[in-house]
Protein backbone atom coordinates (compact mmCIF):
# COMPACT_ATOMS: atom_id res chain seq x y z
CA UNK A 1 0.00 0.00 0.00
CA UNK A 2 2.80 2.38 0.90
CA UNK A 3 4.04 1.82 -2.53
CA UNK A 4 1.28 2.19 -4.32
CA UNK A 5 0.33 5.75 -2.36
CA UNK A 6 4.63 6.60 -3.39
CA UNK A 7 3.66 6.17 -7.23
CA UNK A 8 0.19 7.75 -7.21
CA UNK A 9 1.79 10.82 -5.40
CA UNK A 10 4.34 11.56 -7.20
CA UNK A 11 2.36 11.56 -10.49
CA UNK A 12 -0.28 13.63 -9.33
CA UNK A 13 2.36 16.46 -7.85
CA UNK A 14 3.79 16.30 -11.62
CA UNK A 15 1.97 19.28 -11.45
CA UNK A 16 3.09 21.14 -8.23
CA UNK A 17 6.74 21.77 -8.98
CA UNK A 18 8.54 24.81 -7.61
CA UNK A 19 10.11 27.15 -9.91
CA UNK A 20 14.11 26.77 -10.72
CA UNK A 21 16.21 28.68 -8.29
CA UNK A 22 18.24 29.43 -11.38
CA UNK A 23 17.83 31.76 -14.11
CA UNK A 24 16.99 30.52 -17.51
CA UNK A 25 19.47 30.74 -20.50
CA UNK A 26 19.02 31.38 -24.17
CA UNK A 27 18.27 28.39 -25.80
CA UNK A 28 20.94 26.93 -28.24
CA UNK A 29 21.23 27.98 -31.09
CA UNK A 30 21.88 25.53 -33.74
CA UNK A 31 22.15 27.49 -36.39
CA UNK A 32 24.88 29.01 -34.98
CA UNK A 33 27.27 26.71 -36.47
CA UNK A 34 27.64 25.34 -39.72
CA UNK A 35 29.31 22.30 -39.45
CA UNK A 36 28.67 19.06 -39.12
CA UNK A 37 26.04 19.51 -41.95
CA UNK A 38 23.41 16.87 -42.26
CA UNK A 39 25.42 15.09 -45.49
CA UNK A 40 28.48 13.99 -43.12
CA UNK A 41 26.27 11.25 -41.36
CA UNK A 42 25.93 7.68 -42.95
CA UNK A 43 22.51 6.69 -45.28
CA UNK A 44 20.41 3.85 -45.24
CA UNK A 45 20.74 3.52 -48.79
CA UNK A 46 24.25 2.02 -47.94
CA UNK A 47 23.46 0.58 -44.24
CA UNK A 48 22.72 -2.76 -45.07
CA UNK A 49 26.04 -3.71 -47.43
CA UNK A 50 28.13 -1.50 -45.35
CA UNK A 51 26.89 -4.37 -42.14
CA UNK A 52 27.22 -7.20 -44.28
CA UNK A 53 30.03 -6.70 -46.49
CA UNK A 54 32.78 -8.91 -45.79
CA UNK A 55 35.46 -6.68 -47.05
CA UNK A 56 37.10 -4.91 -44.75
CA UNK A 57 36.03 -1.25 -43.24
CA UNK A 58 32.48 -2.46 -42.95
CA UNK A 59 30.58 -1.14 -40.40
CA UNK A 60 30.40 -4.81 -38.73
CA UNK A 61 34.15 -4.85 -38.57
CA UNK A 62 34.10 -1.04 -37.00
CA UNK A 63 32.09 -2.34 -34.41
CA UNK A 64 33.67 -5.24 -33.81
CA UNK A 65 37.30 -3.58 -33.96
CA UNK A 66 36.02 -1.60 -30.36
CA UNK A 67 37.05 -2.37 -26.83
CA UNK A 68 34.21 -5.05 -25.21
CA UNK A 69 34.37 -5.12 -21.74
CA UNK A 70 31.75 -5.97 -18.57
CA UNK A 71 31.44 -5.32 -15.18
CA UNK A 72 29.63 -6.16 -12.17
CA UNK A 73 26.91 -3.98 -11.37
CA UNK A 74 24.52 -3.45 -8.72
CA UNK A 75 23.70 -6.90 -6.57
CA UNK A 76 26.71 -8.30 -9.00
CA UNK A 77 24.79 -7.92 -12.55
CA UNK A 78 26.85 -7.88 -15.41
CA UNK A 79 26.61 -5.09 -17.54
CA UNK A 80 28.15 -4.87 -21.02
CA UNK A 81 29.81 -2.11 -22.81
CA UNK A 82 31.65 -0.99 -26.17
CA UNK A 83 34.48 1.79 -26.63
CA UNK A 84 35.71 2.80 -29.64
CA UNK A 85 37.84 5.35 -29.51
CA UNK A 86 38.75 8.44 -32.10
CA UNK A 87 42.20 9.75 -32.37
CA UNK A 88 42.72 13.44 -30.26
CA UNK A 89 39.22 12.75 -29.53
CA UNK A 90 37.06 16.35 -28.72
CA UNK A 91 35.28 14.02 -25.49
CA UNK A 92 33.83 10.75 -24.73
CA UNK A 93 30.27 10.25 -25.32
CA UNK A 94 28.41 7.92 -23.13
CA UNK A 95 25.57 6.32 -25.56
CA UNK A 96 22.50 4.42 -23.25
CA UNK A 97 19.80 3.24 -25.18
CA UNK A 98 16.50 2.73 -24.70
CA UNK A 99 14.32 -0.24 -23.36
CA UNK A 100 15.07 -3.58 -24.66
CA UNK A 101 17.63 -2.49 -27.02
CA UNK A 102 20.92 -3.59 -27.29
CA UNK A 103 24.25 -1.78 -27.25
CA UNK A 104 25.29 -2.87 -31.12
CA UNK A 105 21.87 -1.14 -32.20
CA UNK A 106 24.25 2.19 -32.12
CA UNK A 107 26.88 0.75 -34.03
CA UNK A 108 25.88 3.47 -36.90
CA UNK A 109 25.51 5.88 -34.38
CA UNK A 110 28.99 5.34 -32.76
CA UNK A 111 30.98 5.05 -36.16
CA UNK A 112 29.39 8.69 -37.18
CA UNK A 113 30.44 10.05 -33.77
CA UNK A 114 33.89 8.73 -34.15
CA UNK A 115 33.79 10.43 -37.02
CA UNK A 116 33.36 13.58 -36.03
CA UNK A 117 36.14 13.22 -33.36
CA UNK A 118 34.27 11.80 -30.45
CA UNK A 119 35.20 8.91 -28.40
CA UNK A 120 32.49 6.63 -27.67
CA UNK A 121 31.41 4.26 -24.77
CA UNK A 122 28.27 2.27 -25.25
CA UNK A 123 26.78 0.70 -22.09
CA UNK A 124 23.87 -2.16 -22.17
CA UNK A 125 21.51 -1.57 -19.22
CA UNK A 126 20.96 -4.49 -17.11
CA UNK A 127 17.97 -7.03 -18.23
CA UNK A 128 18.02 -6.17 -21.62
CA UNK A 129 20.59 -6.80 -24.71
CA UNK A 130 23.90 -8.06 -23.85
CA UNK A 131 24.15 -7.36 -20.21
CA UNK A 132 22.66 -9.80 -17.49
CA UNK A 133 19.27 -10.84 -16.45
CA UNK A 134 17.91 -10.38 -13.20
CA UNK A 135 15.69 -13.43 -13.65
CA UNK A 136 15.63 -16.68 -15.17
CA UNK A 137 13.36 -15.91 -18.10
CA UNK A 138 15.18 -13.81 -20.15
CA UNK A 139 12.62 -12.53 -22.21
CA UNK A 140 10.82 -10.47 -19.20
CA UNK A 141 11.80 -6.80 -18.54
CA UNK A 142 12.28 -6.30 -15.50
CA UNK A 143 14.34 -4.24 -12.84
CA UNK A 144 14.02 -3.90 -9.43
CA UNK A 145 14.79 -0.35 -8.66
CA UNK A 146 14.83 2.28 -11.53
CA UNK A 147 17.52 3.67 -9.19
CA UNK A 148 19.69 0.04 -10.38
CA UNK A 149 19.76 1.92 -13.87
CA UNK A 150 21.37 5.19 -12.17
CA UNK A 151 24.14 3.45 -9.86
CA UNK A 152 24.96 1.13 -13.01
CA UNK A 153 25.60 4.16 -15.24
CA UNK A 154 27.42 6.27 -12.42
CA UNK A 155 30.12 3.33 -11.75
CA UNK A 156 30.57 2.89 -15.62
CA UNK A 157 31.24 6.63 -16.32
CA UNK A 158 33.30 7.00 -13.06
CA UNK A 159 35.35 3.81 -13.11
CA UNK A 160 35.74 3.72 -16.85
CA UNK A 161 35.46 6.97 -18.77
CA UNK A 162 36.66 9.58 -16.77
CA UNK A 163 39.28 7.95 -15.96
CA UNK A 164 40.58 8.08 -19.26
CA UNK A 165 38.15 11.13 -20.89
CA UNK A 166 38.33 14.45 -18.75
CA UNK A 167 35.06 15.74 -20.59
CA UNK A 168 32.16 13.62 -20.64
CA UNK A 169 28.39 14.14 -22.62
CA UNK A 170 25.99 11.86 -22.61
CA UNK A 171 23.86 10.86 -25.56
CA UNK A 172 20.52 8.48 -24.08
CA UNK A 173 17.29 7.42 -25.52
CA UNK A 174 14.48 7.13 -24.25
CA UNK A 175 14.37 4.70 -21.43
CA UNK A 176 17.79 5.64 -21.39
CA UNK A 177 16.96 9.12 -21.18
CA UNK A 178 15.29 9.29 -18.02
CA UNK A 179 18.18 7.09 -16.69
CA UNK A 180 20.33 9.69 -17.98
CA UNK A 181 18.46 12.74 -16.46
CA UNK A 182 18.13 11.06 -12.88
CA UNK A 183 22.85 10.46 -13.41
CA UNK A 184 22.45 13.91 -13.57
CA UNK A 185 20.36 15.23 -11.07
CA UNK A 186 21.66 12.34 -8.39
CA UNK A 187 25.31 12.50 -9.55
CA UNK A 188 26.56 16.29 -10.09
CA UNK A 189 29.41 16.36 -12.29
CA UNK A 190 29.48 12.63 -13.97
CA UNK A 191 28.79 14.23 -17.17
CA UNK A 192 29.22 17.67 -18.64
CA UNK A 193 26.55 18.10 -21.13
CA UNK A 194 23.30 15.58 -21.86
CA UNK A 195 21.78 15.00 -25.26
CA UNK A 196 18.36 13.67 -24.99
CA UNK A 197 16.66 11.59 -27.77
CA UNK A 198 12.69 10.93 -26.84
CA UNK A 199 13.15 10.92 -23.46
CA UNK A 200 11.02 8.77 -21.33
CA UNK A 201 9.51 11.13 -18.84
CA UNK A 202 6.22 10.81 -19.42
CA UNK A 203 5.35 7.08 -20.44
CA UNK A 204 1.88 7.02 -22.66
CA UNK A 205 -0.02 4.24 -20.76
CA UNK A 206 -2.63 4.27 -23.16
CA UNK A 207 -6.29 4.59 -22.61
CA UNK A 208 -5.32 4.10 -18.37
CA UNK A 209 -5.13 7.88 -16.82
CA UNK A 210 -1.68 7.44 -14.81
CA UNK A 211 -2.92 7.35 -11.60
CA UNK A 212 -4.80 4.52 -12.49
CA UNK A 213 -2.28 2.85 -14.55
CA UNK A 214 -0.38 3.69 -11.44
CA UNK A 215 -2.77 2.15 -8.80
CA UNK A 216 -3.45 -0.79 -10.50
CA UNK A 217 0.48 -1.64 -10.84
CA UNK A 218 1.49 -0.86 -7.81
CA UNK A 219 -1.29 -3.26 -6.08
CA UNK A 220 0.16 -6.38 -7.97
CA UNK A 221 3.33 -5.08 -7.01
CA UNK A 222 2.33 -5.12 -3.59
CA UNK A 223 0.68 -8.38 -3.81
CA UNK A 224 3.27 -9.94 -5.53
CA UNK A 225 6.36 -9.58 -6.90
CA UNK A 226 5.69 -8.18 -9.68
CA UNK A 227 8.18 -10.51 -12.28
CA UNK A 228 4.67 -11.65 -14.58
CA UNK A 229 4.16 -9.60 -17.47
CA UNK A 230 2.69 -7.12 -17.33
CA UNK A 231 -0.72 -6.19 -19.42
CA UNK A 232 -0.23 -6.80 -23.20
CA UNK A 233 3.76 -8.51 -22.28
CA UNK A 234 5.11 -11.16 -23.51
CA UNK A 235 7.75 -13.54 -24.67
CA UNK A 236 10.01 -12.11 -27.62
CA UNK A 237 8.39 -12.16 -31.23
CA UNK A 238 10.23 -11.50 -34.60
CA UNK A 239 8.84 -8.23 -35.56
CA UNK A 240 7.10 -9.58 -39.15
CA UNK A 241 6.11 -6.63 -41.14
CA UNK A 242 7.73 -3.29 -41.45
CA UNK A 243 4.59 -1.28 -42.28
CA UNK A 244 2.95 -2.17 -38.57
CA UNK A 245 5.92 -0.66 -36.79
CA UNK A 246 5.57 2.10 -34.88
CA UNK A 247 9.37 3.26 -34.15
CA UNK A 248 10.69 3.72 -36.96
CA UNK A 249 10.10 5.42 -40.85
CA UNK A 250 13.29 3.89 -42.38
CA UNK A 251 12.56 0.13 -43.80
CA UNK A 252 16.65 -0.15 -44.18
CA UNK A 253 17.33 0.09 -40.27
CA UNK A 254 14.24 -1.62 -39.30
CA UNK A 255 15.53 -4.84 -41.14
CA UNK A 256 18.62 -4.23 -39.57
CA UNK A 257 17.60 -4.45 -36.40
CA UNK A 258 15.50 -7.51 -37.20
CA UNK A 259 18.19 -9.23 -38.89
CA UNK A 260 20.59 -8.09 -35.41
CA UNK A 261 18.07 -10.20 -33.26
CA UNK A 262 17.79 -12.45 -35.20
CA UNK A 263 21.47 -13.23 -35.48
CA UNK A 264 21.51 -13.66 -31.57
CA UNK A 265 19.10 -14.45 -29.62
CA UNK A 266 20.87 -13.43 -25.93
CA UNK A 267 20.02 -9.57 -26.98
CA UNK A 268 16.30 -10.20 -27.12
CA UNK A 269 14.17 -9.23 -25.04
CA UNK A 270 10.39 -9.31 -24.44
CA UNK A 271 7.40 -7.41 -22.89
CA UNK A 272 7.59 -5.75 -19.61
CA UNK A 273 6.50 -7.14 -16.16
CA UNK A 274 4.44 -5.53 -13.61
CA UNK A 275 7.68 -4.22 -11.44
CA UNK A 276 9.06 -2.47 -14.49
CA UNK A 277 6.02 -0.78 -14.79
CA UNK A 278 5.97 0.24 -11.36
CA UNK A 279 9.31 1.33 -11.39
CA UNK A 280 9.70 2.91 -14.62
CA UNK A 281 6.54 5.13 -13.45
CA UNK A 282 8.28 6.33 -10.08
CA UNK A 283 11.57 7.28 -12.32
CA UNK A 284 9.94 8.74 -14.66
CA UNK A 285 8.35 11.28 -12.96
CA UNK A 286 11.41 11.69 -10.53
CA UNK A 287 13.32 12.22 -13.67
CA UNK A 288 10.42 14.60 -15.10
CA UNK A 289 10.72 16.82 -12.04
CA UNK A 290 14.19 17.25 -11.27
CA UNK A 291 15.15 20.03 -14.48
CA UNK A 292 14.35 22.90 -12.25
CA UNK A 293 17.92 21.52 -10.37
CA UNK A 294 20.14 21.19 -13.07
CA UNK A 295 22.95 23.67 -14.37
CA UNK A 296 23.85 21.12 -16.93
CA UNK A 297 23.56 22.26 -20.90
CA UNK A 298 20.97 19.86 -22.05
CA UNK A 299 19.04 19.26 -25.81
CA UNK A 300 16.07 17.71 -25.77
CA UNK A 301 14.60 16.33 -29.03
CA UNK A 302 11.21 15.70 -29.14
CA UNK A 303 9.70 12.63 -31.87
CA UNK A 304 6.48 14.77 -33.11
CA UNK A 305 4.65 11.65 -33.82
CA UNK A 306 5.91 9.45 -31.00
CA UNK A 307 3.10 6.78 -29.57
CA UNK A 308 5.47 5.70 -26.60
CA UNK A 309 6.27 8.70 -24.55
CA UNK A 310 4.40 11.51 -23.63
CA UNK A 311 5.24 14.83 -25.20
CA UNK A 312 4.15 17.20 -22.19
CA UNK A 313 6.68 15.47 -19.79
CA UNK A 314 9.41 16.28 -22.37
CA UNK A 315 8.12 19.78 -22.81
CA UNK A 316 7.32 20.74 -18.22
CA UNK A 317 11.16 19.20 -18.27
CA UNK A 318 12.81 21.51 -20.57
CA UNK A 319 11.03 24.65 -19.57
CA UNK A 320 12.37 23.97 -16.09
CA UNK A 321 15.63 23.31 -16.70
CA UNK A 322 17.35 26.32 -17.21
CA UNK A 323 20.26 25.20 -19.62
CA UNK A 324 17.83 23.13 -21.95
CA UNK A 325 17.48 23.87 -25.41
CA UNK A 326 14.40 21.94 -27.08
CA UNK A 327 14.38 20.37 -30.64
CA UNK A 328 10.84 19.20 -31.68
CA UNK A 329 11.61 17.16 -34.57
CA UNK A 330 8.57 16.88 -36.80
CA UNK A 331 7.02 13.75 -39.31
CA UNK A 332 9.27 11.50 -36.83
CA UNK A 333 8.79 8.73 -34.80
CA UNK A 334 10.04 7.46 -31.43
CA UNK A 335 13.46 6.00 -32.49
CA UNK A 336 15.08 9.39 -33.61
CA UNK A 337 18.71 8.00 -33.86
CA UNK A 338 17.23 5.01 -36.25
CA UNK A 339 14.92 7.24 -38.75
CA UNK A 340 15.13 7.90 -42.07
CA UNK A 341 18.33 10.02 -42.96
CA UNK A 342 16.11 13.38 -43.38
CA UNK A 343 15.16 12.44 -39.37
CA UNK A 344 18.05 11.15 -38.09
CA UNK A 345 20.73 13.54 -39.96
CA UNK A 346 19.53 16.54 -38.57
CA UNK A 347 19.31 15.11 -34.97
CA UNK A 348 23.07 13.88 -35.27
CA UNK A 349 24.07 17.32 -36.84
CA UNK A 350 22.58 19.14 -33.92
CA UNK A 351 23.93 17.10 -31.63
CA UNK A 352 27.59 17.22 -32.65
CA UNK A 353 26.89 20.93 -32.91
CA UNK A 354 25.60 21.16 -29.49
CA UNK A 355 28.65 19.18 -27.99
CA UNK A 356 31.21 21.27 -30.22
CA UNK A 357 29.82 24.00 -28.53
CA UNK A 358 30.96 22.72 -25.25
CA UNK A 359 34.23 22.01 -26.46
CA UNK A 360 34.82 25.14 -28.33
CA UNK A 361 32.19 28.57 -27.32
Amino acid sequence: MIARLAVVSLLVCAACRAPSPLSKEPAFDFESRSNPTEAAFSTEATLLSRWNDPRADSLRDFWNAGEAGAFKGVDGIELAWRIHRAPNAKAGVVLLPGRTESIIKFAEVCSDLVAQGYSTYALTLRGQGEAGRMLPDRDKGYVAWFDDYVEDTHAFISTVVRPEQPRVFLLAHSMGGAVAVLVNDEHPGDVDALALSAPMLDINLGAFPPPVAASLASGICDSTDGSGFAIGGGPYKEEQDFAKNSVTSSEARWTWKVQQLRDDEQIRAGGLTWRWLCQALVGSSRAQQSGRFSSTPTVLFQAADDTFVNRPGQERYCVDAPRCTFSRIENAKHELLQERDEVRSRVLSRVVRFFDSQVTP
